[in-house]
This record gives C-alpha cells, sequence and structure tokens, in this order.
C-alpha cells in the first residue's frame, strides 16, 4: 500500500511540474506591443522631381532640383488621413500631396517649403502627443548644366543579392548636334570594357536621375534603355539592357544596385 501511494506522488508531482512548465512556456510568448509600429503625428514629407514634363516621366524623391524650362516639383506629406497646410511662397494648399511649377528664373534660388498636419493622436501609445506637427525644407534650383552632377563618375554595381560587381563609368560630354550636358558616354555596362559614346543619344536628367532612351543603334548597337538613379539613402540603381554582339537574340538585361566610388 505504501508503495502504492509513494507511486501515485511522484506521478502527481510529475503533472504538477509538467504544467508548471507548459504555463512558462506560454508566458514566452507574449503579443506583440501594439505600440511598436505606432509613431507621434509627423508633418514630414517629400519632395519629387519630375525629370521632364511629360505625363509617363519618372518622379523622383530629392533633396534639390534642376532648373530649366517649367520644371515641376511635387510635395507629398507621409502622414495619411490628416489634416495638412502647405505654406510655399505666398500659397497656401491644403492637399496630402501638391505641387509647383518652376521656370528657368528661379535657377539659383533656394526655395523654403512648410508643411503643418493636425491630426487625432495616439494618446494610448503617445501620451504627450498634442496632433501637431510643422516641419521645414529647403531645396535649391540648380542649372541643369552647373550642377553637382550626383551621376557622373564611376559606380561599382551588382545584381541584388550577389557579391560579384562591375564599376560602371558615366561621362556627361557636349556633342553634336545637341552641344548640351544631356549626353554620356556609358563605360563598362556589359562587364567587358565597352563604351557607348553619349553621340549617339541625348537623354534626359533630374537632380538624380539620368535616362536615355530608344533602341540601341549604331556605336551604340548594344546598349538601350539606360537609366540611373542616386537616391537620398546613398544608393545607386541601373537599369538597362544589352544585345552581345548587337544581336537581338541575345539580350541582356540588367538592373543593378551599388554605389559611387569616384
Amino acid at each position: 500500500m505504501k508503495k502504492i501511494q509513494k507511486t501515485i506522488g511522484i506521478i502527481v508531482v510529475f503533472v504538477v511540474v509538467l504544467f508548471a512548465c507548459r504555463k512558462e512556456q506560454m508566458e514566452i510568448g507574449n503579443a506583440e506591443d501594439p505600440c511598436d509600429c505606432a509613431s507621434e503625428v509627423s508633418a514630414d514629407f517629400d519632395i519629387l522631381e519630375r525629370h521632364i514634363q511629360l505625363a509617363q516621366s519618372e518622379f523622383i524623391v530629392t533633396d534639390h532640383v534642376l532648373g530649366g524650362g517649367s520644371k515641376q516639383v511635387r510635395f507629398r506629406a507621409i502622414e495619411k488621413d490628416a489634416e495638412y497646410k502647405w505654406f510655399i511662397g505666398l500659397d497656401v494648399e491644403v492637399e496630402k500631396e501638391t505641387f509647383k511649377n518652376f521656370g528657368s528664373q528661379w535657377i539659383g534660388s533656394t526655395i523654403p517649403i512648410t508643411l503643418v498636419v493636425k491630426k487625432e493622436p495616439n494618446l494610448i501609445c503617445f501620451p504627450d502627443d498634442d496632433g501637431y506637427d510643422s516641419i521645414t525644407k529647403t531645396f535649391n534650383i540648380y542649372d541643369e548644366c552647373h550642377e553637382p552632377y550626383l551621376l557622373e563618375g564611376t559606380f561599382r554595381m551588382a545584381e541584388k543579392n550577389r557579391t560579384d560587381s562591375i564599376d560602371i563609368t558615366i561621362d556627361f560630354k557636349e556633342y553634336a548636334p545637341w552641344y548640351d550636358c544631356l549626353t554620356a558616354d556609358i563605360t563598362n555596362f556589359d562587364g567587358e570594357g565597352s563604351t557607348c559614346p553619349g553621340n549617339y543619344f541625348s537623354g534626359s536628367k533630374s537632380y538624380r536621375f539620368f535616362q536615355v532612351g530608344g533602341t540601341p543603334s549604331g556605336a551604340c548597337e548594344s546598349i538601350g534603355a539606360f537609366k540611373a538613379w542616386n537616391h537620398l539613402n546613398g544608393v545607386c540603381e541601373m537599369k538597362y539592357f544589352y544585345r552581345i554582339d548587337g544581336d537581338p537574340n541575345k539580350e541582356v538585361n540588367k538592373h543593378l544596385f551599388g554605389r559611387k566610388i569616384n
């Protein structure tokens, strides 16, 4: 009888310990804090430059812009579902996103932009947030031929998640018949040292973007639809295709990421 009681006691202790361990494991898996993804009301916004005045042209997030013609610059609030008030010179706008055109007379100017945002704050996560924020940013308007040329130089580029890289050089030059600053030699785009001289095409650009379009031709039979970005975070990006020996059946598409090295 004593032996049976002893056995039952051991079983009871084992069960108690087992459930205690399970309870501890359940406590380890705590639910995520809902405030981890929350943020205070912010008036931060992006400045976006359209590189050419065409409906299908790209808007590039930037910190400065190139002047000329009637350059469209957009301002986009990051905070959603709020009240917005933009102060752009003497103009006041109240949409989440707005824009202004800056003609060539603005070249050499520094433009201040202020955004005021009001929104119902998240007082559970941020009890001191009053739901109000304002930010002022400035940007310079450069002449397109007298600018810092962020996309001129040598760039060390590789495909995403690859370690083997190539150095691609973009060298802006003036070529006939354009004699402007929208033509550039592109060297080593194929990793074999080939150069596509800029006299076969005239491109378009903004402060952080350069593009040459069209179908490969002439001495540039091997390259086409070249696009290059120098993003705000310092990451450079290039997207283009080339044809080995100019053969349309041997087309290679590239989408590379990297950094400017000089």
